[in-house]
């Protein structure tokens, strides 16, 4: 199953011709910011959303589209799914009563 099996919302109508444009206008290369202070500049066959889905936002504008390489889009998608998996529900519970409050 491709990634895009595994999607928890759709993409947007056009994809394809979405997908093809960032890649073209990112000259096919990878734009992954790198602690150096530049961009990989891998060859680019992936793109992903800067912020997405794993954050709440579904926003598919070209400004919050990147082209990856495969190994940062494997990084990234890694890392979202591992923080959807290890969010903890609140641990609130309802206060009890005090043994001799109760009836």
């Amino acid at each position: 199953m491709g990634s895009q099996g595994r999607r928890t919302a759709p993409l947007p109508k056009g994809w394809a011709r979405i997908r093809a444009r960032i890649l073209r206008r990112d000259g096919w290369r990878c734009r992954w910011p790198l602690a150096t202070g530049g961009v990989c500049e891998e060859p680019a066959n992936q793109v992903d959303h800067k912020v997405g889905a794993a954050q709440g936002v579904d926003d598919h504008s070209d400004e919050n589209l990147w082209s990856l390489c495969q190994w940062h889009h494997d990084q990234k998608t890694g890392r979202e799914a591992s923080a959807v998996a290890h969010a903890k529900p609140p641990r609130a519970r309802p206060a009890e009563q005090h043994p001799g409050l109760i009836n």
